[in-house]
């Protein structure tokens, strides 16, 4: 018992320590100097220790979501994909946030196809995928590297009631693939669903039209689209802007 309430005891101790300095790096200092005390080191070898300098590991986030893109593809089954650390700094990822924009990895066809990644997520009987005479009107983009694209993830799509000739003048559009890797890594990574309530315009062709997706029934949807479309704005219809390689990977 008598050793329950020592623990007890030196954790409330700890506690309040580390309220009382205000940082837990200091408390860790004042509690290690407090041990060498009690083992009976001298009073130069306790303050030699205290006054060093102590600094927390700083963060690295491009090595973060690095992994956790790299350990999402091999999670679902597909271990031939090597996620490149981006060459992007904190403060770059601060200012992605702010601005509703995340990154994300596409890697070569070599290591994933489209088709596999839609089959990984239970789309594998997806019309894009299965409809062999449909998917020769669509104007695929293939990919033989890797590359990090920026994209927006509100969960609405922005620039709303545009419609797509404006859109492509302006911005650059996702692509079908890219908006696949966006709508399900994102939902992967964060629970978070996009265009539930909206749908997105693509830059990807078919035929004379086009294509635009949403979030449908849990999943991606995409529509087809004749030309007689791309002129005409819609209240629920908008575009999502994308960075396409946003810097080389790192070596």
């Amino acid at each position: 018992m008598e050793g329950t309430e020592e623990l007890a005891l030196r954790r409330q101790a700890d506690e309040a320590l580390a309220h009382a300095l205000g940082d837990p790096a200091k408390a860790l200092i004042a509690r290690v100097a407090y041990q060498m005390i009690v083992n009976g080191q001298t009073e130069a070898q306790v303050r030699a220790l205290v006054g060093k300098k102590v600094h927390a590991p700083k963060r690295d986030r491009a090595e973060e979501i690095r992994a956790k893109v790299e350990a999402n593809y091999r999670r679902l089954g597909h271990l031939a994909v090597t996620v490149p650390k981006p060459s992007a700094s904190n403060r770059n990822f601060a200012d992605w946030e702010r601005s509703n924009l995340g990154l994300f990895y596409r890697p070569a066809d070599s290591e994933l196809t489209y088709e596999a990644w839609m089959t990984s997520h239970g789309q594998g009987k997806h019309w894009t995928v299965t409809d062999e005479s449909a998917r020769k009107g669509i104007g695929w983009e293939p990919r033989a590297i890797g590359y990090w694209f920026l994209a927006e993830i509100a969960p609405a799509c922005p620039l709303l009631n545009t419609c797509r000739n404006d859109l492509m003048k302006a911005v650059r559009l996702l692509s079908l693939e890219e908006y696949a890797i966006l709508y399900w890594t994102h939902r992967d990574l964060t629970g978070l669903r996009i265009d539930v309530s909206t749908w997105c315009w693509l830059r990807t062709r078919f035929g004379s039209g086009a294509l635009d997706a949403d979030g449908c029934a849990g999943g991606i949807g995409v529509s087809r689209d004749g030309a007689s479309y791309l002129a005409v704005p819609y209240v629920v219809g908008g575009g999502r802007c994308v960075v396409e390689v946003v810097m080389k990977p790192a070596a």
